[in-house]
């Protein structure tokens, strides 16, 4: 029995009639009716009631399809499943909740796994760990320590959120500002920045972003426009970020942000190298 047979076969039953099938497999008539003729003699059963020109399947040949369709989706599947198995054997997929943690972590990991593609991918801190112990991914980095015994973690950077105020603001000789304090604003800010968001959609409700996606693009308008922006410590330090800014601290508890760098247990040795670093 092949595959080809197979597939003729499901094709046959989808049609409805062999001439239909015929077509749809660009093969003759008589080389199909041959094909499922030499199907029941590999598998040794009768799988189609046999009249004056029509042809249609028994209770053997109904079953059949069953069987056959999952084998057939089960072979189409082979080759991206295995092209799947071995992009994981020689990638690294790191989730992240926001984009700090790709900062710090990148340089170590391409210097440490310089043999390893490395992919990045942002999601809810809850939805990284559940898919960690799942296999999604590797390793994730976020912003709580996790509680499963079957986790190892170490703290990997801290992220403080600053306002980034143009000089004539009235807020720029301030030591500190809260998020109610400059709610209403209209503000800055860079699309995609993971947990934070909730300082758009929570502490700063009654505030107006204008969203970039582009790094280049956002500093340029941070450097011609008045609009307040969002800095960090770690964006400075690690992104380019736009000059001629008063940086204000957040006085709120939730501008603060550990992040935890997390993998399996049982993954712990691979990946000790990269914890060391930290």
């Amino acid at each position: 029995m092949e595959l080809y047979e197979l597939r003729q076969f499901a094709a046959f039953a989808d049609a409805g009639t062999l001439s239909e099938a015929a077509n749809f497999l660009h093969l003759s008539q008589p080389a199909l009716s041959r094909n499922m003729k030499k199907l029941e003699n590999d598998l040794g059963v009768t799988l189609f009631i046999r009249q004056k020109n029509r042809l249609e399947l028994n209770e053997n040949g109904k079953y059949f399809l069953e069987l056959s369709k999952m084998l057939l989706t089960d072979a189409d599947s082979l080759k991206a499943k295995l092209r799947d198995f071995d992009r994981k054997n020689h990638t690294i997929i790191l989730g992240v909740c926001a984009p700090a943690p790709v900062w710090r972590l990148v340089p170590f990991i391409s210097n440490l796994y310089p043999h390893m593609a490395l992919q990045t991918e942002m999601d809810d801190s809850n939805r990284l760990l559940s898919d960690l112990s799942s296999d999604v991914y590797q390793l994730v980095a976020v912003h709580q320590k996790p509680q499963e015994s079957s986790f190892y973690f170490k703290e990997c950077c801290h992220e403080n959120l600053l306002f980034a105020l143009p000089k004539g603001h009235r807020y720029a000789k301030r030591k500190s500002l809260s998020f109610a304090e400059m709610n209403g604003e209209n503000m800055l800010l860079m699309s995609n920045i993971g947990l934070w968001d909730f300082v758009r959609t929570e502490k700063m409700p009654d505030s107006r972003f204008l969203l970039q996606n582009d790094r280049f693009t956002f500093n340029e308008l941070v450097q011609a426009s008045s609009l307040p922006s969002f800095v960090s410590n770690l964006s400075q330090k690690y992104t380019e970020t736009a000059g001629g800014r008063i940086n204000v601290p957040i006085s709120d508890k939730e501008a603060s942000v550990t992040y935890y760098l997390v993998c399996k247990k049982e993954r712990k040795e691979e990946f000790q190298p990269l914890f060391a670093a930290l």
